[in-house]
């Protein structure tokens, strides 16, 4: 199995920055955010365990989370940019203003829910398996003599 350091070290990183985010920085306590954030978190952090260490499970693991977070953040981001849409086209100049903060909040979203899901299942695409090279020297396969026309 394939160690994927960098990866393994992001992971590990949204991890943490995720836990801070959700228990020191967010003021108030909302059980949907406290127990979805924290979930994708240890999510990301088994994912960055098993690409740091290179365990067999690793990319496994990692490919799936990748894939609930891509598919997580593409609705999120595209329910954003339609309520910015709605809010936009109802309340006027004022709902502009909405609408640019809203847009504003997906822009900040997509690196972390797009990119680097997108990016992470790339990398961890599974690979065909190498095909052995013939040994230097040696005399290539057996030919084959084509039958004769008749």
């Amino acid at each position: 199995m394939r160690r994927h350091p960098i990866l393994g070290a992001v992971d590990v990183l949204v991890a943490v920055g995720g836990l801070v985010a959700i228990w020191a920085a967010l003021p108030a306590r909302w059980w949907p955010v406290d127990v979805g954030g924290t979930a994708v978190a240890l999510a990301f952090a088994a994912s960055g365990t098993g690409l740091l260490l290179g365990k067999p499970w690793g990319q496994g693991v990692g490919r799936v989370v990748a894939g609930v977070i891509l598919v997580l953040g593409l609705s999120v981001v595209t329910a954003i940019a339609v309520t910015a849409s709605h809010v936009a086209g109802l309340y006027g100049p004022v709902g502009r203003g909405g609408a640019l903060i809203l847009l504003l909040v997906a822009a900040l979203l997509l690196p972390y829910t797009v990119g680097l899901p997108a990016a992470q299942l790339f990398i961890l695409r599974p690979q065909p398996a190498p095909t052995p090279a013939p040994a230097p020297g040696s005399a290539p396969g057996p030919k084959t003599k084509k039958p004769k026309a008749g």
